[in-house]
């Protein structure tokens, strides 16, 4: 466009209407920010589940990671994108997130693989049964059958639940049934015979299902069950993380309940509400 003088006028831009952009950019932003967070959670996560085996990362790790992953993917694709600003939300956006926290995620697991960094061999249940019960881990003969009285005991499947209740709300544990409390191996066989088919799957379901029922899906999550020989006979055991956030347990049976548990010393307590409050933000800030 020629001015009055016959030069090019350089200072006339496109119209734009005022403040447009100045309030869409903060709303872009905070979608951008949005994506990265459950994105990178999320997908950080399902990358764990991908790559199988024993992982070097706690859950918070693997969190942490995804996250960073993917604010860098998140960044990468909006940069990769047509006329596209870095923190402006598309859909670029989210491919990014999704391809950042799964492809760092994977790379960190491999750069930690290839160091050897990985998470300490776990000690075995017969050294956990010499060493007897702690703040850290717990004895059950049974988990089902009553001993006295030679039949099921719900009351003791209720028993179960508070010991993991306990550790998840402390600093994790082990739980190992089949065990006495003096530390003797005493096997499956009464609880086993309770199942359908008196098998360590049946078992592991019975005992997922009881936890989910009582603690709930999410909690049951930090719950790894495996089974280990000690002096002849198998034992069930149940490595519990500590969570990151406070479980409640609810009876499957009557009223609807939300007991607290934790463990002092070698044994699982509940809390009154002014002890869970003062605990709570003693434990978890």
């Amino acid at each position: 466009m020629q001015g009055p003088s016959g030069d090019s006028d350089r200072s006339i831009r496109p119209f734009v209407v005022p403040g447009a952009r100045i309030h869409s950019r903060p709303m872009q932003t905070a979608f951008v920010i949005i994506t990265v967070l459950v994105g990178g959670t999320a997908f950080g996560w399902l990358a764990r589940l991908i790559f199988p085996g024993r992982q070097p990362l706690s859950w918070a790790e693997t969190t942490l990671v995804g996250i960073a992953g993917s604010a860098v993917g998140a960044v990468v694709g909006n940069w990769a994108g047509v006329d596209q600003g870095l923190f402006e939300f598309s859909p670029w956006t989210i491919v990014g997130s999704v391809l950042g926290s799964v492809a760092i995620l994977g790379i960190v697991l491999f750069v930690m693989d290839r160091l050897g960094v990985r998470q300490p061999k776990p000690v075995s249940a017969a050294e956990l049964a010499v060493g007897g019960e702690t703040n850290r881990v717990e004895f059950k003969q049974t988990a089902r059958w009553n001993v006295h009285t030679q039949q099921r005991d719900p009351a003791l499947e209720l028993v179960i639940s508070k010991t993991v209740a306990g550790f998840l709300n402390s600093d994790g544990g082990t739980l190992l049934i089949g065990v006495d409390d003096a530390g003797r191996p005493t096997g499956l066989e009464n609880d086993l015979s309770l199942g359908k088919s008196p098998d360590h799957d049946r078992y592991q379901l019975f005992l997922v299902d009881h936890l989910q029922r009582t603690l709930g899906k999410t909690s049951t999550t930090l719950v790894s069950i495996s089974f280990e020989p000690i002096a002849g006979v198998d034992v069930c055991r149940l490595d519990v993380e500590a969570s990151e956030r406070p479980v409640f347990l609810d009876e499957p049976k009557g009223p609807r309940t939300a007991d607290f548990y934790v463990r002092i010393g070698n044994s699982t307590r509940r809390l009154l509400p002014d002890e869970l409050l003062r605990y709570q933000e003693s434990h978890w800030g």
